[in-house]
C-alpha cells in the first residue's frame, strides 16, 4: 500500500479525473484496453456488493440468530437497489459518522483484547505458531508441516482482501478539493497499517487456528469481542460491522452506476443503459442489471464468504495490476503532463511484482474461484466487445437481411415485388415474382429491419469527433486520425485550431489548410474538416465549441499538453489525451 500510495498520487495529480484505472488507461492506451480495465472494475463492484452484503448479514445473524442468511442477504441487496432507484446516494456526513464509530469500535476491541492477552498470556499464540493448521475435515483439524515461507506466501495472498477499497477514492477525485486525495490515501494507509496486523495478531493470541479459519471465519471480530469482553462488546461489534458492510453495498451500487454511465457515454456499452425513468430520473437498467448479477453470483457461490472474498481479491488485484501498467505507460507516453508528485520507477515495478505474487497465491489456494471469475468476466467482456465490433456486426446483419430479402422477393434488388392483381394467374407457379400474402408480410418485416439497420449504421457513423491541433503538426494529426479509425466508429473528423483574432500567421494557415486537404484525400472514407476558432484555447472556449457543434467533450481529443499548459486535462471537461 505504501508503494501504491505513490503510484496513485502521481497518476491522479497528472490526470485528476474520475474513473480510476479506466481513466488512466483511456488516456495512455487504446479504448479497448481501458474497457478491459473497466470490466475488472465492474466485477470488483459486484464482488464488493456480494461479499459485503453477505458478511453484513452474517454479523446481523450474531445479534438475531433466527435470521436466514441467504434470504436476508438477497433482501439487503434488493433494499439498496431500491434506494438507488429512488435516487438516494452516499452522504459525506453519514460516511464520516460511520467512520468515527467504526474507528472507536475497533480501538475498543483492540484495547479489550490486549488486556485479555495480558491476563491470559501467549500460550495460544505459541500453539498457533507451531501448529501449521491447514483445514478442518469431518474427522477433525488437519495439521501438516508446510514451511514458514509457504505459510507467509498464502497468508500474504489472503491478507490482500483486508486492503481492498484502497483504490475507491480515485473513482471520484473530481468531487474532492485540491490536495485532499493524497491525504485520503495517507489516512487509509495509516489505519490499515495499524489495525489489520494488530487485530490479526491479537486474534492469534485469543483463538486457536481452527476457530479463526473455520468456526468464526465469517464473524471473527464479533466472536473475538465476545471472548475478551463479553456479550456487550459482541453486540457492539456486530452492529458496527453490519453498518460498515451495508455502507459498502451502497457504495458498490453508486460506484457501478457512475462507471457504467461513463462507459455508455464513451460508447463502450449500449446507449440504452443511459435511459432514466420518469419517476426519479435514475438509471434503472444499470441498477436492476447490477442487482441481478449480484444475486446470481451470491447464489452460485452458495453464500460462502471465503469464496466470495477470494473472488473479490482476484478482481481487486487485477485492477491494481492494470493501474500499475497504466502508470508505466503514462511515464513513457505522457511524460510531459504536469504533475505534483513523482513515484520512482522501482516503486511501480516492485508494486506490480508484489500484486502478482498475491494473485498467484489466491489462485493456487483456490483454483475454482478463477473459473467463476472467468465466467462473469467473459460475459462482461462480451457485452463490451459487441459495442467495439458493432459496425462489423451491423454490416454483417445488413448483408444477411438483404440476402433474405432477395430470396423472399425473388429479385436481385432488395425491394418489394410488384403488387399481384387479384385475378392474376397466382396459382400457375410459373412466375418467380408471384408471392403469397405470407411472403409479402415477411418481405415487409425484412424490409423494415433493413431500414432499421441502415439507420443504426448512419446514426453511429455520422457522429463527429474533434481533434485539437496547436502547431499543425501533420504527423500528430495523422496519428490522431489513425487512433480515431481504430477506436471510434465515425466518418466525420473535425480538426480544430484555436488562435486569437489577428494573431494567426497567414503562411501557417495556408500550410495547415494544405495538410488537412492532403489528409482528407488520404482517407477517402472519412470527411475531415478544418475549423479555425478566433479565441484562445482554454476550458471556456472548449465548452462553447462543444455547445455550438453539439459534440460532447468526451468525443474531443488532444495531443499530450506540455508542462507550460496553464490548465489541466481535467479542466477541459473530459477531453481525451490520445497522442504525444
Amino acid at each position: 500500500l505504501w508503494l501504491y500510495k505513490g503510484v496513485y498520487c502521481e497518476v491522479l495529480s497528472a490526470l485528476p479525473m474520475n474513473g480510476g484505472c479506466f481513466n488512466v488507461l483511456l488516456h495512455t492506451t487504446s479504448k479497448g484496453t481501458a474497457s478491459i480495465a473497466a470490466c475488472f472494475s465492474i466485477l470488483s463492484y459486484v464482488a464488493t456488493c456480494v461479499c459485503s452484503g453477505t458478511s453484513a448479514v452474517y454479523y446481523l445473524h450474531e445479534v438475531a440468530p433466527s435470521l436466514d442468511v441467504i434470504s436476508w442477504t438477497i433482501a439487503l441487496l434488493c433494499f439498496f437497489a431500491f434506494l438507488n432507484l429512488m435516487g438516494i446516494s452516499e452522504s459525506g456526513t453519514v460516511a464520516l459518522i460511520i467512520f468515527v464509530v467504526h474507528t472507536f469500535t475497533l480501538l475498543l476491541l483492540v484495547l479489550s483484547a490486549t488486556y485479555w492477552v495480558m491476563v491470559n498470556g501467549l500460550d495460544t499464540l505459541v500453539t498457533n505458531w507451531n501448529g501449521n493448521f491447514v483445514a478442518i475435515e469431518p474427522e477433525g483439524p488437519t495439521y501438516i508441516q508446510r514451511g514458514f515461507w509457504t505459510s507467509v506466501f498464502f497468508g500474504y495472498g489472503t491478507a490482500m482482501l483486508g486492503v481492498s477499497g484502497f483504490e475507491s477514492s480515485s473513482q471520484f477525485i473530481e468531487e474532492q478539493a485540491k490536495g485532499v486525495f493524497p491525504r485520503t490515501l495517507e489516512n487509509m494507509w495509516f489505519c490499515i497499517a495499524f489495525f489489520n496486523p494488530m487485530i490479526m495478531i491479537l486474534a492469534l493470541c485469543v483463538f486457536p487456528l481452527p476457530d479463526i479459519a473455520v468456526t468464526h471465519r465469517s464473524v471473527l471480530l464479533s466472536a473475538m469481542g465476545k471472548k475478551v469482553a463479553g456479550e456487550w462488546l459482541h453486540y457492539v461489534v456486530s452492529v458496527d460491522a453490519f453498518l460498515v458492510l451495508a455502507g459498502a453495498v451502497l457504495t458498490a451500487f453508486v460506484g457501478v452506476t457512475g462507471l457504467v454511465r461513463r462507459l455508455a457515454l464513451e460508447r463502450c456499452m449500449p446507449q440504452w443503459l443511459l435511459q432514466t425513468n420518469s419517476c426519479r430520473h435514475t438509471n434503472h437498467h444499470i441498477i436492476l442489471g447490477f442487482l441481478i448479477i449480484c444475486v446470481s453470483m451470491f447464489l452460485l457461490l452458495d453464500a460462502q464468504v471465503e469464496a466470495l472474498s477470494e473472488m473479490y481479491s482476484v478482481c481487486f488485484l487485477c485492477l491494481l495490476l492494470m493501474f500499475a501498467s497504466g502508470h508505466m505507460m503514462m511515464k513513457i507516453k505522457r511524460s510531459q503532463l504536469p504533475r505534483s508528485s513523482v513515484a520512482p520507477w522501482w516503486t511501480v515495478i516492485l508494486a506490480a511484482i508484489m500484486v502478482s505474487f498475491a494473485f498467484v497465491a489466491i489462485v493456487k489456494k483456490n483454483p475454482a474461484v478463477v473459473g467463476i471469475w472467468a465466467m462473469y468476466f467473459s460475459v462482461t467482456c462480451l457485452l463490451v466487445g459487441m459495442m467495439f465490433f458493432r459496425m462489423f456486426i451491423l454490416k454483417l446483419l445488413l448483408r444477411a437481411v438483404r440476402f433474405l430479402l432477395i430470396k423472399l422477393s425473388g429479385r436481385r434488388h432488395p425491394s418489394l415485388t410488384p403488387n399481384i392483381e387479384a385475378n392474376g394467374d397466382a396459382g400457375s407457379g410459373g412466375s418467380g415474382s408471384v408471392t403469397s400474402k405470407g411472403q409479402e408480410a415477411a418481405i415487409g418485416c425484412v424490409e423494415w429491419l433493413n431500414d432499421r439497420v441502415k439507420t443504426w449504421i448512419k446514426q453511429t457513423t455520422t457522429q463527429p469527433v474533434v481533434f485539437f491541433t496547436k502547431n499543425g503538426n501533420v504527423v500528430a494529426m495523422n496519428k490522431a486520425i489513425l487512433y480515431i479509425r481504430q477506436n471510434e466508429d465515425t466518418q466525420f473528423i473535425k480538426i480544430v485550431h484555436f488562435s486569437p483574432s489577428g494573431e494567426m500567421d497567414p503562411s501557417f494557415k495556408s500550410s495547415l489548410v494544405a495538410d488537412v486537404q492532403f489528409l482528407d484525400r488520404l482517407y477517402p472514407k472519412h470527411c475531415i474538416d478544418l475549423v479555425f476558432v478566433d479565441e484562445a484555447f482554454d476550458s471556456a472556449s472548449v465548452e462553447r465549441l462543444a455547445a455550438y457543434y453539439k459534440i460532447p467533450n468526451n468525443r474531443m481529443f488532444i495531443a499530450c499538453p506540455s508542462k507550460a499548459f496553464k490548465d489541466t486535462v481535467a479542466t477541459l471537461g473530459g477531453v481525451r489525451v490520445i497522442t504525444h
